[in-house]
């Protein structure tokens, strides 16, 4: 890498801060004050074409930069929904800044409230299933195995597995647990096929984070006709800092069950029932019991039900989910809108209008497979 590169760099039009350090591969750190983010890694970080790469943003919002060290500024282009923009760096630091990663929300649609995260699902645990929903619910299930399964053993997890039994989601939750971690740290990369989250996986001491852990979990189980799909779990304030992914999936017996790849987990309820996400929701909220399956652990790390609980009564108050599952699709792409379900009475009026466009108030709709 160009040594005229390290160090911290500044752009004032968009209040940007990006530090780069001297190591192999490169690493990065960014800063926006316009967006409250401050400190925070790149997707991934590159080199091509004579140009320092990077790439942050979920795939809704993906912005590619290109830039290069020219007569003492850094300068280049970024390209998002297929725009191309300038950018142009000045060095304010030959030393990097390597704090840590704070979040600062500058636009708050929905503050946080000052009460237990109990008393707010409580509160917003009704739906309007008066309103109508016009989104399509599609699954596109079978397909050809991706050779990259079968580094893993894939074959071997199969064999003597019939389709048609829920034996075969518990053992395909065992095949993406026993070999892919969790690192809520690592931000997913532009690709999310089987192929590309496996490859992400393989870069990142074979980790990745929750929603990697999902879309992969929920892709292989579609390969044996299984309805499934990874679920945006979300607390009551936005923006947010953290929210959790998890995968919705109909058993083969016509049972729904919430999978959990983080924890190696799936749920039931006091009468052994499985639980499934919309379930899970109804049980926080009437302090009921969950019991989780004997092999449920985090990383190795004995299952934690108390955090579990507290977590997912946190992040269980809105929902968001794509309305095409398919390998490879993630967010609002061609063929498919990203919904998200809205619990009766919840302050959506600061929301710009093209999110409220894709706001669901009805739960039946929401969850229909």
């Amino acid at each position: 890498m160009d040594k005229h590169l390290i160090g911290k760099w500044y752009m004032e039009e968009m209040g940007e801060t990006i530090n780069i350090f001297d190591e192999t591969p490169p690493r990065m750190k960014m800063s926006f004050s316009s967006s409250g983010y401050y400190h925070v890694e790149p997707n991934c970080v590159y080199e091509k074409d004579g140009y320092l790469c990077y790439e942050i943003n979920d795939d809704n919002h993906r912005m590619v930069y290109h830039v290069k060290y020219i007569d003492s500024v850094l300068d280049g282009f970024y390209v998002q929904h297929g725009k191309t923009t300038h950018v142009q760096y000045v060095k304010i630091d030959d030393v990097p800044e390597d704090a840590p990663y704070q979040f600062i929300a500058a636009k708050i649609y929905v503050p946080i409230l000052d009460r237990a995260r109990i008393d707010i699902l409580r509160q917003y645990a009704d739906y309007d299933n008066s309103t109508a929903c016009d989104h399509i619910n599609e699954f596109v299930l079978g397909g050809d195995i991706p050779q990259i399964l079968e580094k893993y053993n894939y074959s071997e997890y199969m064999k003597g597995l019939d389709c048609t039994t829920d034996e075969i989601v518990f053992a395909l939750l065992d095949f993406v647990c026993d070999h892919f971690g969790h690192d809520g740290s690592r931000a997913l990369g532009t690709g999310k096929t089987i192929t590309d989250l496996i490859a992400f996986c393989e870069n990142n001491n074979n980790k990745t984070n929750c929603r990697g852990l999902s879309i992969l979990l929920a892709s292989i189980l579609r390969l044996s006709g299984i309805k499934a799909r990874h679920i945006t779990c979300l607390p009551y304030e936005d923006p947010f800092e953290d929210c959790h992914v998890v995968v919705d999936c109909l058993l083969p017996s016509g049972r729904r069950i919430m999978l959990d790849p983080t924890w190696r987990l799936y749920l039931k309820d006091n009468t052994g029932e499985y639980v499934s996400l919309p379930r899970l929701r109804t049980l926080l909220s009437a302090g009921e019991p969950i019991f989780a399956n004997p092999t449920a652990s985090h990383n190795g790390t004995a299952f934690a039900e108390d955090y579990y609980r507290e977590y997912m009564t946190k992040n269980c108050l809105r929902f968001a989910r794509c309305t095409l599952s398919q390998d490879g699709v993630d967010g609002q792409t061609a063929g498919s809108r990203y919904i998200e379900l809205i619990p009766k009475g919840y302050p959506t009026e600061a929301f710009p209008e093209d999110k409220k466009a894709n706001f669901v108030f009805n739960d039946t709709a929401f969850w229909q497979m």
